[in-house]
Order: structure tokens, then C-alpha cells, then sequence
């Protein structure tokens, strides 16, 4: 069985000092791995990795990417993923009229400036289309902003921003639930998979 998850780089970073974040992934309310992202000058790394059983079955889900970008634009892209024996590879670089991405022996040539599924970066929010790390698919998008609410980071109760990202793709369906705080840094997920909800939680 197949577990569609689409993992995403988190953010472009403007620091000259590398930060590091770990994400708890929670499927069905149990602990399954990290997520952990590493960020520096135009660099981001993301690395995670998943163990889980389903019907008294045992499946796997292993992730690593690198972008590197020129502000919002995206400039390269290398990514490998293997879901649970499905197995990804994606590669991409800007060109002189577009970027242009492999997947699996597939070649696209997209417009110059892309973004992934950049999520600690609020201009995704801005966008009709986003890319797909794991498989290279180039989306249509629908954002929108649902409602500001409560949430709990870390133990502590804040206000966050909460807003939704759909999309449908050749993997399946999308449907995502973000949360910013009120300076609009990313602090939660949410992401519906065919076998329940899985949710990041910073640790």
C-alpha cells in the first residue's frame, strides 16, 4: 500500500548563520519519525524519515532534498524519496527561458520563477502554482486564509493564523491546513493521506 505524502522544503532564508528545525510527525495521533530542516544563506536541506505500521503491516517513508533559491524564485532542486518501495528522483535547474525539471526520466520546462511547497516562506500563499519536491509536478493551487485561532506551540497557547492549501496531482488529492503565528512564521501542519491525518508538531 501506498502512503501518498507530499513533503515539502520549508523556507529560503536570508541568514548567514544555518538554523535548524525538527518537526515530530504525528499519523493517527502516534509518533512516526522527524521532519528536520536545515536553513542557511540560500540553501535549504530537508531530511525525513517515517516508520509506521498499517493492518499489521510495516511501511517506510524516507525523504532528502536541497533547494537552493534566488529570493522567492527557486534555482535548483535535487530531491530522492522512497514511499515505501516507490521510489522518486527529481532534479531541476534554471535556465535562460524557464526552469526545467526531471522526474523519473520525465523532463518539464517551467516558467523562470517557481516556488515548492515552501511553506515557512508566506509567499507561497501568494501563488496559483507550486511545485511538488517529492515528484516534480507542477499544481494548480487553491489558498485560502480560514481563521485566526488558538493553537499550542510547544505547551504554550498562541494566536495563530490558520490557513489551507489545495491542489490535485497525478499522486492524488491534496488538502494541507497551515498555521502562522502572528508574524507569520510557520508552526504547524496538517496533511489529510490516505490512511488518516498526519500533523508536524515543532518539537
Amino acid at each position: 500500500m501506498k502512503l501518498i505524502l507530499f513533503i515539502f522544503t520549508l523556507l529560503y532564508s536570508n541568514l548567514s548563520l544555518a538554523k535548524e528545525w525538527t518537526f515530530d510527525a504525528i499519523l493517527n495521533d502516534k509518533l512516526i519519525g522527524q521532519h528536520t530542516f536545515i536553513y542557511k544563506d540560500d540553501k535549504t536541506l530537508s531530511q525525513a524519515n517515517f516508520e509506521f505500521e498499517y493492518f499489521f503491516m510495516d511501511f517506510i517513508y524516507q525523504h532528502k532534498s536541497t533547494e537552493t533559491w534566488d529570493g522567492n524564485c527557486l534555482k535548483s532542486i535535487t530531491s530522492n524519496t522512497d514511499d515505501d518501495g516507490e521510489i522518486y528522483d527529481v532534479d531541476g535547474r534554471l535556465g535562460l527561458d524557464g526552469f526545467v525539471v526531471s522526474s523519473n526520466n520525465k523532463t518539464t520546462k517551467l516558467p523562470l520563477c517557481i516556488m515548492t511547497f515552501s511553506y515557512g516562506n508566506p509567499k507561497i500563499l501568494e501563488q496559483k502554482k507550486l511545485m511538488n519536491a517529492q515528484s516534480g509536478e507542477y499544481l494548480d493551487v487553491d489558498i485560502q486564509f480560514l481563521s485566526q485561532e488558538d493553537y499550542i506551540l510547544k505547551g504554550k497557547n498562541i494566536k495563530a493564523n490558520l490557513w489551507q492549501i489545495k491542489a490535485e496531482g497525478e499522486s492524488g488529492d491534496l488538502l494541507i491546513h497551515l498555521w502562522y503565528d502572528e508574524n507569520m512564521q510557520w508552526v504547524g501542519l496538517k496533511s489529510s493521506t490516505p490512511i488518516g491525518d498526519m500533523h508536524y508538531k515543532l518539537r
